[in-house]
């Protein structure tokens, strides 16, 4: 697997419509190419390039294997092990294009299909300029009426986006951490101290008409696996319930509670039978938006998540999310972890500010605490700042992210982003 894949599993490595989508599309104005006879044809995207300077520490150094938490800066680092690096990135969310088309089926009922594909970020990965491929995030169809709704396809998953929203009071248009300093991919923004990234999975899934504010959504979705489970008898099953609240011109109050939880199993040591391990997680999410000011925070908890996203495995030999043998234990363990995040930001005809921060922590098992030669991630803490200014349909941004991590054996990393760029979308 390269890198540019390993971080595609991380935040999806992580990153990406991420805060942007509320629904499975984007949560943006959308340019219509035709709307007629019960057809309607329309375009999103974006492009954007943002300039970030790396200051601080490389990777520990260390005896011990480091297990969650590296920024991979192989060959950049100084004989200090200091880092001091330019980058030009796309920032938290790719320069993307998506197509979608909507067909009124009868009154009352409408059909809608959408496509989107993202650039897998625009830097050419510190080598001479390459090609770049395309991800292609969403594909999926669905119904609309009285009912509800009804998606079928690859879509934006449910567990993690009510942090994803709060994220991107803050990371819309900024960049933040770089997930991975020398590989050309998509940024971080601030999940891995904090927010969860939810991902684009195959799914079928429903949700509620919005009653008294309330709504309930729930989802089945192909499962992914582990290094040593890869038996998934049965799908992954998310499911949110919100409440929601408009008041004024442009007031908004949102609660969101959503969990996941989803099987593993495997031939036992002995091939006599199989055993299981369960993934779960919770999370609760508020924001509050009145007048300009935005406010937002929440936190989660679980087993089997990692600190970025549900069975995190950026090394797929020794996962974030599971645990290994050591001590004289035999492992394979769910490895559980728990966060927090916040931001506050006002906005006030085209300028904006947003300040916040938040931490990911991860549990020891047994096994952990007996293995002395692998050293596991204890925590991510991290705050920011960032400032917008919109001209109609581009986006001017500037950032400073301050991050810490340290790991259980006290391998301890401190580094500072700082960045500006600009962002057009339609």
């Amino acid at each position: 697997m390269n890198l540019s894949l390993m971080r595609c599993s991380r935040l999806a490595p992580l990153s990406l419509l991420f805060g942007l989508i509320v629904a499975p599309r984007a949560a943006r104005a959308e340019l219509v190419f035709y709307d007629k006879d019960d057809w309607k044809v329309y375009t999103t995207g974006r492009a954007e390039g943002h300039y970030q300077l790396i200051l601080g520490d490389g990777d520990p150094i260390s005896n011990s294997r480091l297990v969650g938490g590296q920024i991979q800066n192989t060959g950049s680092e100084d004989e200090k092990n200091k880092l001091v690096e330019s980058r030009i990135r796309s920032g938290f969310v790719s320069t993307q294009i998506g197509f979608g088309v909507q067909n009124q089926i009868m009154p009352g009922l409408q059909a809608e299909g959408f496509i989107g594909a993202w650039l897998l970020g625009i830097d050419s990965g510190k080598t001479p300029p390459q090609s770049k491929a395309f991800d292609v995030r969403d594909g999926w169809g669905a119904l609309t009426g009285g009912f509800g709704r009804f998606l079928f396809g690859r879509a934006f998953s449910i567990f993690g986006s009510a942090s994803g929203e709060v994220n991107n009071y803050a990371f819309a248009y900024a960049v933040g951490h770089p997930c991975l300093s020398d590989v050309s991919t998509i940024a971080c923004g601030s999940v891995g101290a904090g927010p969860l990234y939810a991902g684009y999975n195959a799914q079928l899934r429903y949700e509620t008409p919005r009653v008294a504010g309330l709504q309930a959504q729930v989802s089945a979705e192909d499962p992914s696996s582990l290094p040593h489970f890869h038996i998934t008898r049965l799908p992954r099953f998310e499911a949110e319930l919100s409440y929601q609240a408009h008041f004024g011109s442009a007031g908004l109050f949102s609660v969101k509670g959503q969990g996941m939880v989803q099987q593993l199993a495997k031939v036992n040591a002995t091939q006599s039978g199989t055993e299981s391990r369960t993934a779960w997680g919770g999370l609760g999410a508020a924001r509050f938006e009145l007048a300009g000011v935005r406010l937002g925070a929440g936190g989660w908890t679980g087993k089997g998540l990692g600190t970025s996203t549900v069975l995190q495995q950026d090394d797929s030999s020794n996962p974030l999310a599971q645990d290994l043998s050591g001590g004289g234990f035999p492992g394979d363990e769910l490895r559980g972890s728990r966060g927090f995040f916040g931001n506050l930001g006002y906005e006030y005809k085209g300028f904006g500010v947003v300040v916040g921060g938040g931490g990911a922590f991860v549990q020891e098992t047994v096994a952990d605490a007996g293995a002395v030669g692998t050293s596991l991630i204890r925590q991510n803490v991290e705050f920011h700042a960032v400032l917008t200014a919109r001209l109609r349909s581009v986006v001017f941004s500037a950032e400073y992210m301050h991050w810490k991590s340290d790991w259980y054996l006290g391998e301890k990393q401190t580094l500072n982003f700082t960045g500006a760029g600009a962002t057009f979308e339609w």
